[in-house]
């Protein structure tokens, strides 16, 4: 249930209108065609809520073990980190 998930992530993120913002600016970075538009919102309220989202390193860390930077990980594929106020 997506109210479930939204509960978990309001717990990171306590302003809802800031909660709102990240999950928006984040489903938008993490969208595929491939799949639906509720599934990408679900994941980035998962992402939210367990927060993996942002590495300590600044970047947003995809597939890399939770909580590691990209520098220990030495995963290239790290993107920059998202700005709840910029826009993608």
């Amino acid at each position: 249930m997506r109210s479930e998930y939204v509960f978990a992530a309001s717990k990171e993120i306590n302003n809802r209108f800031l909660l709102c913002r990240v999950t928006s600016v984040s489903a938008r970075r993490l969208h595929l065609d491939s799949t639906q538009p509720s599934e990408t919102i679900n994941k980035s309220l998962k992402l939210i809520a367990s927060q993996e989202l942002v590495s300590h390193s600044g970047a947003v860390n995809c597939d890399t073990q939770p909580g590691a930077t990209a520098k220990q990980n030495g995963d290239p594929s790290v993107i920059p980190a998202l700005s709840p106020f910029q826009e993608p």
